[in-house]
C-alpha cells in the first residue's frame, strides 16, 4: 500500500480547488448564456416571429429580398447607362 506524501496531498487539494473554480465559472457562464438566449427569443417574439419557425421566416425574407432585387434590376435603364 502506497503512502500519499504531503506534496501529493497538496497537489490533489490544488487540483480539486481549481476544478471547483472551473466548475463554478462554467455554471455562471451557462446561466449567462441561458439568460442571453431567453432575451434573444423574447426579441424574436417581439418582432412577431415564432422562434420555432425562424428558419422558415429567414427563407421567406431571403425570397422577398431576391424578388425586390429583381424588380429593382428591371427598373434600371441599363441600355441608357451602358451607352
Amino acid at each position: 500500500m502506497s503512502t500519499i506524501t504531503e506534496n501529493q496531498l497538496s497537489q490533489l487539494k490544488d487540483g480539486l480547488a481549481k476544478a471547483k473554480d472551473m466548475r463554478y465559472k462554467a455554471e455562471v457562464r451557462k446561466d449567462n448564456l441561458l439568460k442571453q438566449q431567453e432575451e434573444i427569443l423574447e426579441q424574436i417574439r417581439a418582432e412577431g416571429v415564432d422562434p420555432d419557425a425562424l428558419d422558415l421566416e429567414i427563407e421567406k425574407l431571403e425570397q422577398e429580398i431576391a424578388q425586390l432585387a429583381e424588380e429593382v434590376q428591371g427598373m434600371i435603364p441599363w441600355d441608357l447607362i451602358k451607352g
